[in-house]
């Protein structure tokens, strides 16, 4: 018997609810919020491209091994496929290739700069802000790209 009081009373507030609910903007929501991931995923991508560049640039120019020249190449290959994919992801949801670009430009010159402001400790700080995460990328972007454009495509 109290239950059905308990829904009654609830009967005129989920009608009210339901007819206020519109399913459209719910779905334009997610694809914004699926479209904002995608731009920060191409982003991320584009961060990770310039790290890369940048440590195969280094360990290039460096004194040292013969292997040097082979351990800048496998640094350089994933900074290449994380341009190309944050080119990719960009022209998904309609950016222009340029943004990226850019955004490696950016990246490049803030990483210097880190560098460049305190030299003894700069690779820990370079594998902390950035190594760790792009090898967390190099891992789990196409995951993250899959669920997105799932969500994108509701």
């Amino acid at each position: 018997m109290r239950r059905a009081a308990i829904t009654g009373h609830l009967a005129l507030p989920m009608i009210c609810c339901g007819l206020l609910f519109d399913p459209s903007q719910a779905s334009q929501d997610s694809r914004d919020k699926s479209r904002v991931g995608l731009d920060n995923l191409s982003h991320d991508m584009s961060t990770c491209a310039a790290y890369f560049s940048l440590l195969s640039s280094i360990i290039e120019k460096s004194p040292g091994s013969a292997n040097s020249k082979n351990t800048a190449e496998r640094m350089k290959t994933p900074g290449q496929a994380m341009l190309t994919q944050a080119i990719n992801v960009a022209n998904y949801i309609g950016v222009e290739q340029k943004v990226p670009v850019q955004r490696v430009e950016v990246a490049l010159k803030e990483m210097v700069e880190t560098i460049n402001n305190d030299p003894p400790n700069s690779l820990r700080a370079m594998h902390t802000k950035y190594g760790q995460p792009c090898d967390e990328l190099l891992v789990n972007a196409p995951n993250r790209f899959r669920n997105l454009v799932e969500q994108h495509g509701d």
